[in-house]
């Protein structure tokens, strides 16, 4: 008996609903009819959350669903529908939140594959919203108080958030904590920069997180972040002609200067091979200080760089300052570590 027989007998032996067999050699498999049920929600809103989605279109191109696709919101304290008796297949979808007035005001689309009962989870975003967002929690690192400790123990009151380089929102501390959640801005499906820096009850940042998350169409994802402790460090360039001759920008027709930190051990860039500019402050042997607050703790190499605009270049010479960054300890101008940038 060939294989494609077989898989035939088989289907009637155990008398098998929705069972096809394809006369294709690569598909002899069996494959079977089944409920597709869908669970929906409206920007992570549930529909008694929501009240002005007064019910879901759905939209199956190639499908005649009973009352023409339309479905109340929720059924029997279910926010879902379950529609029966599909072939097997991929199946494209259309979900549509509307109001009482058949207004559109959530949408989705998507797919799915029958190959026996299938549950399709969606959240639909609002009209003209970009279709995904993320879900954000956060940790701690060890402390003498706890191995995990939580806001209190931590000493912290806020999370500030932001998003690929966006405004940075404040949120209590417990919103991210406990098993709560906060909820990011609708983003495209695709990866996102997520900084989070973790403030006391006077604003001053004691830890820190950056890291890409990763977003899905019509389903929320969720990321724990793991913050790590920070440490600042103060620094101003002074520069010098090859001769040794104080500088103002001006002089050295300078107007931006790059600033990185080497880590002494393990040779690795803060900022990259970009660095972290700063304009050149112009001024009669002015010295320019800028104040960090956000690096973890170490030992690292100050590296600075900078190019006039006639093409002179100015370069922290090898054996600059080494600069020790420790936990929850933030230096202010006045205890800037200078760096001279010498013409090359």
């Amino acid at each position: 008996m060939n294989s494609r027989l077989l898989v035939a007998f088989l289907c009637l032996a155990a008398i098998l609903p929705g069972c096809v067999v394809h006369d294709e050699p690569c598909c002899d498999v069996p494959r079977y009819e089944g409920d597709v049920t869908f669970r929906w929600s409206f920007g992570g809103l549930r529909c008694d959350e929501d009240r002005a989605v007064a019910g879901v279109n759905v939209i199956i191109p190639g499908e005649l669903l009973a009352n023409d696709g339309r479905y109340s919101c929720q059924a029997n304290g279910f926010d879902g529908i379950v529609l029966h008796r599909f072939a097997p297949g991929t199946y494209s979808f259309r979900l549509e939140g509307v109001g009482y007035g058949n207004e559109l005001l959530y949408e989705v689309q998507g797919s799915f594959t029958v190959n026996g009962n299938v549950t399709v989870d969606v959240d639909m975003t609002p009209v003209g919203a970009p279709p995904s967002f993320a879900y954000l929690s956060w940790l701690f690192p060890p402390n003498s108080y706890s191995h995990s400790p939580n806001c209190n123990q931590a000493g912290i009151t806020f999370v500030e958030a932001s998003v690929d380089g966006g405004e940075f929102e404040r949120f209590d501390c417990w919103d991210g904590q406990g098993g709560e959640q906060i909820r990011t801005p609708y983003l495209t499906p695709d990866y996102h920069f997520v900084e989070l820096v973790a403030v006391d009850g006077g604003g001053l940042p004691w830890y820190y997180f950056g890291g890409d998350i990763l977003t899905q169409l019509g389903r929320p994802t969720s990321h724990t972040a793991s913050l790590w402790a920070i440490g600042g460090a103060s620094v101003r360039w002074e520069l010098r002609s090859r001769h040794g001759t104080p500088l103002s920008c001006y002089a050295a027709g300078l107007n931006r200067v790059g600033i990185n930190f080497r880590d002494i051990h393990t040779g690795e860039l803060v900022y990259g091979d970009v660095g972290d500019w700063h304009d050149c402050v112009d001024g009669p042997n002015e010295a320019s200080v800028v104040v960090y607050q956000f690096l973890r703790p170490g030992r690292y190499v100050v590296e600075m760089y900078a190019r006039a605009g006639d093409g002179r270049e100015y370069f922290s010479p090898e054996g600059s300052p080494v600069i020790d960054v420790v936990a929850h300890e933030f230096p202010g101008p006045n205890a800037s570590l200078p760096v001279y940038l010498i013409q090359d």
